[in-house]
């Protein structure tokens, strides 16, 4: 057998090195190196050789860097087995000694954790004729990292388990065991970038799908992941979660990439994104993106559009009822479920803006420009939730936001009284109620459907819409005649305590809600949009102890109207009616309306005892020369069975009518803001009127006196108007302000 000729100081400096040398070979070793992926201080690590003859341990020399090792005694042959590791913290081999059994000998984790250093190593067998080893030293260990970038402030923790494990590997036959003990690697990170190093997981072939979860404020998310292959050994593996597009769209990116250490280009990479609860359901809209602040994130919320009707087409609109000509107008809305403040932003998404409103002006909501037309501001409260937001004075194409708190009064949707529809779209058709049932429609449903009602201790609720978007709309030249979207006590037979709350209605064929003959009604914070004339918000019909609160309506006819009409036989009274805190936005007919159906005189039934307070007009257009149509109205105009103004049956007395605090918000140049009419065939009574605390403001110009008393030769008994301002001066007499057709008709006191 050859050896190494090697000067005797040499062979006598290998013989103290090793304690197992003999005189059979000396041999050079040398391992080669690749900067890109051999570690940078591999040189430096801890270094064991472990020779093995047969199933025999021959000798075992442990070096404190790779470095140092150079020489070493072997024969044709033999195995050796040379291991380097950047540390030892929570390693160790099973024996350092030698001749023991070559199977014996292993490298193991000290707390069955499988997290250990980096360790590469070479097995080589020296071959016939040999006179060195070079060898290529290569990972035994996996590497993984986990780290997040752009982390919102709604981000806790991502949380990761590394399942199926080895925790020992075998040194002469380089194979990995597990323990059965051995436990899964939890790893967590709060933010910050997590690397680990360990040994390669039992299973190698097939799909690995990590187990991850991420945290955030009020939600758990565990993603579905696919890696290509098994954290197997030498290999690196990177989850990356990026949150980049969170705010924007509430989404986020995983990006996960798998590659070979000894060979960086074999690298892929993979991304996949997660929607969250911020971002689930949400669709793209054309006009507006909302964005609602949430723990220091923007989180995406959903725009929806409603068609409305522009006063100033009204001539050509009534012949179109598919709309084919494209003679409405597209608005949009959204509706937000939030604490409060809320921080808004709205990006104008149809071209840039060169000012912007968000009212009613008297909340006085801040906007700041952020650019990208993109606007932010702050609702104060959900008293001052729902807002108009106007770019470049475009009422017609604005964005309405309806915010407010989450229902804490949510029905078990497992009630058996309970018609419950959550978040999604629904198609049911007709909705029939019958006594003591609930329609609960949840935040994030729409459900395209009319509701129609018989009996009593009825309720309708929700957060989400309620839309005729489907439904079949037709008319003649002017009024529609299609179906109501909510119509209650079909069987008009004295129905008592109906609610109806919160939730949103869109695109009525008809009037929007009609509530005839009941007694006891609680409407609040219910939205509408309807474009039809023929498509009233709220008509309360012959019923008594009425309470309309919080609304925001918008409707091409009257917003809101008590009437004494033929509907209900006999006609009966509308009466003990507290209407209050609404936003009312007619765009041609009346806003509230206080008749004009009015009762005839065949029967008892009569408008008294009513009460309208804390409102706001956003909005009025076509209030011509001689009519009634107004932001606000008392019209005793009809017999509720004839046309307006019209007939051989005049209307009843209407009394104890209680009007206070009333503001409107700039309304059209071509709007009224209010006015009262009687009719004019044959005299007619009205008394005991009192308006309090009227404000006008008017920007634009408006054309029209702030207030039309027409009699038509009937007649006004103590009527009081009181703190009734135009642009902070009070109106303190008839004239260009207060105008009254024949003044000697009307018992008036100006305050």
């Amino acid at each position: 057998m050859n050896t190494s000729k090697i000067t005797s100081l040499l062979l006598a400096a290998l013989m103290m090195l090793s304690c197992s040398c003999s005189d059979e070979s000396l041999f050079t070793f040398s391992h080669k190196s690749d900067p890109d992926y051999t570690p940078e201080n591999i040189n430096d690590w801890k270094t064991y050789v472990f020779v093995f003859s047969g199933d025999v341990c021959k000798s075992v020399q442990t070096y404190s860097k790779l470095s140092e090792f150079q020489y070493l005694d072997v024969a044709e042959g033999d195995k050796v087995a040379v291991v380097a590791a950047e540390n030892m913290d929570n390693i160790a081999f099973s024996s350092v000694k030698p001749e023991g059994t070559a199977e014996t000998y292993s490298l193991t984790s000290l707390d069955l954790t499988s997290v250990i250093s980096r360790t590469w190593a070479s097995v080589e067998e020296i071959k016939t004729g040999a006179t060195s080893l070079s060898t290529i030293m290569k990972p035994i260990t996996s590497e993984f990292e986990l780290s997040v970038k752009n982390a919102p402030d709604a981000f806790q923790q991502v949380s990761l388990s590394l399942e199926g494990l080895n925790n020992t590997w075998n040194i002469y036959s380089d194979t990995f065991d597990i323990d059965t003990k051995t436990e899964p690697i939890e790893l967590v990170s709060k933010g910050e970038d997590v690397a680990v190093t360990l040994f390669p997981m039992n299973e190698e072939e097939g799909i690995w799908p990590p187990k991850i979860t991420i945290t955030l404020e009020d939600e758990d998310i565990t993603p579905e992941l696919e890696i290509d292959k098994f954290l197997s050994k030498g290999v690196k593996v990177s989850i990356e979660i990026d949150f980049s597009d969170y705010i924007s769209k509430g989404t986020f990116d995983i990006i996960y990439s798998y590659g070979d250490l000894l060979n960086p280009y074999s690298t892929k990479v993979a991304r996949q994104t997660i929607e969250t609860s911020a971002s689930i359901g949400i669709q793209p809209n054309t006009h507006y993106m909302v964005q609602l602040e949430k723990s220091g994130t923007w989180r995406a919320q959903q725009v929806h559009d409603a068609l409305c009707s522009d006063a100033n087409r009204h001539p050509s609109i009534w012949n179109d009822w598919t709309n084919s000509k494209a003679l409405r107008d597209t608005m949009s809305y959204c509706l937000i479920d939030s604490s409060f403040p809320a921080k808004v932003r709205v990006r104008k998404l149809t071209g840039p803006f060169t000012k912007v409103e968000v009212r009613p002006s008297i909340y006085n909501i801040e906007v700041r420009e952020c650019g990208d037309n993109t606007i932010e501001f702050t609702l104060p409260s959900e008293a001052q939730g729902k807002i108009s937001v106007e770019f470049d004075d475009d009422r017609q194409h604005n964005l309405f936001i309806y915010a407010r708190e989450p229902d804490k009064n949510k029905p078990a949707a497992d009630d058996p009284n309970v018609k419950y529809f959550g978040k999604g779209e629904h198609n049911p058709g007709v909705i029939f109620l019958t006594d003591g049932q609930t329609l609960y429609i949840d935040h994030g449903a729409k459900v395209y459907a009319n509701v129609k009602t018989r009996g009593s201790n009825v309720t309708i609720a929700g957060h989400g819409i309620l839309s005729g978007e489907k439904m079949v709309h037709k008319g003649d030249n002017m009024y529609s005649w299609g179906d109501f979207l909510i119509q209650c006590n079909l069987s008009n037979i004295n129905a008592q305590n109906l609610t109806v709350r919160d939730i949103t209605m869109i695109d009525s064929p008809g009037w929007n809600m009609i509530i005839p003959k009941t007694d006891g009604v609680l409407i609040d914070g219910v939205n509408m949009i309807s474009w039809e004339l023929n498509g009233d918000g709220i008509d309360v019909v012959s019923s008594r102890n009425i309470e309309i609160k919080n609304c925001f309506i918008r409707t091409y006819d009257d917003c809101l109207t008590l009437k004494c009409r033929f509907i209900v036989k006999p006609i009966i009274d509308v009466c003990n009616v507290n209407i209050h805190d609404c936003l009312i936005w007619a765009d041609y007919a009346r806003g509230i309306v206080i008749g004009p159906e009015a009762g005839n005189t065949q029967y008892s039934g009569r408008l008294h005892d009513i009460e309208v307070r804390d409102c706001i007009f956003l909005q009025h257009k076509r209030g011509l020369n001689d009519d009634q149509r107004s932001a606000f109205a008392i019209g005793q105009g009809s017999d509720g069975s004839t046309d307006l103004w019209k007939g051989n049956n005049p209307p009843t007395r209407m009394s104890d009518i209680t009007v206070s605090n009333m503001i409107f918000d700039n309304i059209d140049a071509s709007g009224r803001n209010a006015s009262i009419w009687q009719y004019g065939q044959t005299p007619v009574l009205m008394e005991n009127v009192t308006l309090t605390d009227f404000k006008v403001l008017d920007n634009k110009g408006n054309k029209y006196p702030a207030l039309y008393i027409k009699t038509n030769g009937s007649s006004i008994n103590n009527l009081k108007i009181k703190n009734f301002t135009v642009n902070g001066v009070k109106v303190d007499d008839t004239g260009d302000m207060l105008v009254i057709d024949k003044p000697e008709n009307v018992d008036i006191t100006i305050e």
